[in-house]
């Protein structure tokens, strides 16, 4: 063959030294561990093994799962050291397939939807009667994103010590809407009794009363609580979410 007959099929690429082909095989992990993720913070997932909050872990999400979302609420198989020890972190290799979703719909600040949280059984609508004061667009926004997600909603209202929540409620009459007060006076033994065995989502603007409402349910979650300041704004000095068990099989996701 003459050197002008020559194309590139002809040529031979080897391999660079120290590497190695490439495989889509990825490990089974078959001796991976159920659990369940019930915070998410600064890139690290705290995560309870099989359903006992007394096992408690901290885990990284795998290389193999690439940018997989894993949000409060995912059945994830964990490996790795699983001990709970300090300075211990294990590893999330899979994401189990998910019952209902909450999604946080785009906005200027956040033009992509992003699922907020997964798996839980019912979407808690707080909004305070006064201070600030109420927001139907709130609601309705609401309304949506538990009815597409596979959630049951439920109005709470709170600060009712400073406004009668009946006129507020009746705008939702005509719905299958369960309207509870949560205000700071009120016994809460209805509220809890919605929460008993489900997992529920608390969604509601600053300052109208999530944190207090979470530390009466939970007095151990000690949520740290804000001021209201004089435009109705309050000033929450958090922004990670946590899933706290209220009664024995009970639990709330705040954020």
């Amino acid at each position: 063959m003459r050197p002008g007959d020559y194309d590139e099929s002809h040529v031979k690429v080897r391999s660079g030294r120290g590497s190695r082909p490439r495989t889509k095989t990825r490990p089974e992990h078959a001796d991976a561990e159920a659990a369940m993720v019930v915070s998410v913070d600064r890139g690290r997932w705290g995560c309870v093994l099989g359903g006992d909050p007394d096992r408690r872990i901290t885990a990284m999400r795998a290389r193999e799962l690439g940018r997989t979302p894993i949000v409060v609420g995912d059945d994830v198989d964990v490996v790795g050291d699983l001990s709970g020890r300090p300075d211990t972190l294990a590893r999330i290799v899979r994401r189990g397939p998910r019952r209902t979703v909450l999604r946080r719909t785009a906005d200027d600040t956040d033009p992509t939807e992003r699922v907020v949280v997964a798996n839980a059984d019912q979407l808690l609508i707080v909004v305070a009667l006064a201070d600030p004061p109420p927001r139907t667009g709130l609601v309705d926004r609401a309304l949506i994103a538990a009815y597409a997600g596979g959630l049951t909603p439920i109005l709470t209202l709170t600060k009712t010590d400073l406004a009668p929540p009946e006129p507020f409620a009746e705008q939702f009459v005509d719905l299958d809407l369960q309207v509870v007060a949560a205000g700071r006076d009120d016994p809460l033994l209805a509220v809890a009794d919605l929460l008993d065995g489900k997992i529920t989502v608390l969604l509601g603007h600053s300052g109208v009363g999530k944190s207090t409402l979470v530390n009466r349910l939970v007095p151990e979650a000690d949520r740290a609580v804000g001021e209201v300041t004089d435009i109705g704004r309050g000033d929450t000095p958090r922004h990670s979410r946590w899933l706290y068990r209220c009664k024995p099989a009970a639990r709330v996701p705040a954020g």
